[in-house]
């Protein structure tokens, strides 16, 4: 029995028949995210000689970086999942490679979101299990921001002790450390020498694209829920554009089925809208029968 599943649904809504649907958007391998997650952070790297270079202005340089550090942390999220790879050992370099190089823009280590994510899935809304709950329950968009900006947000001392006996989180969460100390020595050597330049393309943009990447990736999807595999992911809809926003009015997709792909998620809530709406998900109704390229909008 999997948790959170109700007994008393109609048959044609079991679990096992939403599986076989959602299964049939997990094959597709993401090579938008890719394409989005390398492509970001060479730009990113591309303007530090163009600025040097007086190529272009800093402030250019600084609208490019912010728009390069809220497009990282999707790509990375893909290979977390493992959906570049799909179980085949052979393709696993490319979650690696992914994984790390799209969260440079961000200065996070990709070993320490990678587990710290999987512990949200498995205990999503778990006030004491959960990695994001500090950011997933906020009142308000502003506490949100605050908790972010402070780093109130960001207890991993907390989770290194609840999961203490739990080796290979505590081994990743280690090797996450080493790369977040040799970010933080890149940049203290970049202030010293170009302060500017380290303010403006890399820990200015960076402090956006983490704020930009919690409220929609965190707080939004799950504002207002409680627990249970059906009741703590909700559909939302926004004023902002979805393809803005990443689409994550539909992250409660993702939730149910993690191995969908991105750009797969779509189609998938569209097949599985009488699923959502007779488990009770939150805002089910509100999911428009078809997926078009933004009938998410709310003014």
């Amino acid at each position: 029995m999997v948790v959170g599943i109700k007994q008393d649904i109609p048959s044609e809504f079991s679990f096992e028949k939403e599986k076989t649907i959602a299964k049939s958007f997990s094959n597709r391998f993401q090579w938008e995210m890719v394409l989005i997650g390398i492509g970001q952070a060479c730009i990113w790297l591309s303007v530090w000689p163009l600025v040097f270079n007086q190529i272009i202005p800093l402030w250019i340089g600084f609208i490019v970086a912010t728009l390069c550090s809220c497009m990282a942390y999707l790509p990375s999220h893909e290979a977390q999942h493992g959906n570049y790879s799909r179980g085949k050992p052979e393709r696993r370099w490319i979650d690696s490679l992914v994984g790390h190089f799209t969260l440079i823009t961000l200065m996070y280590p990709y070993e320490v979101l990678r587990v710290t994510h999987m512990k949200h899935h498995a205990y999503t809304n778990d006030s004491e299990k959960d990695p994001d709950f500090g950011t997933s329950n906020p009142k308000s968009l502003w506490e949100v921001t605050l908790r972010v900006l402070d780093g109130s947000s960001l207890d991993y001392g907390k989770y290194l002790e609840v999961y203490a006996d739990d080796n290979a989180f505590v081994d990743a969460m280690n090797r996450g450390t080493i790369v977040y100390l040799l970010y933080r020595s890149i940049l203290l050597s970049l202030v010293i020498f170009f302060p500017f330049e380290a303010l403006f393309l890399w820990w200015l943009p960076s402090k956006i694209g983490i704020v930009y990447t919690t409220i929609f990736f965190s707080w939004y999807p799950h504002q207002g829920t409680t627990l249970g595999r059906y009741k703590d992911t909700r559909f939302w809809r926004h004023w902002m554009p979805r393809y803005i926003n990443h689409s994550m009015q539909l992250h409660v997709i993702h939730h149910l089925h993690p191995s969908i792909g991105h750009y797969s998620e779509p189609k998938a809530v569209e097949a599985l809208k009488p699923f959502l709406i007779a488990r009770g998900v939150p805002g089910a109704e509100q999911i428009p029968d078809r997926v078009s390229y933004n009938p998410l909008v709310k003014f």
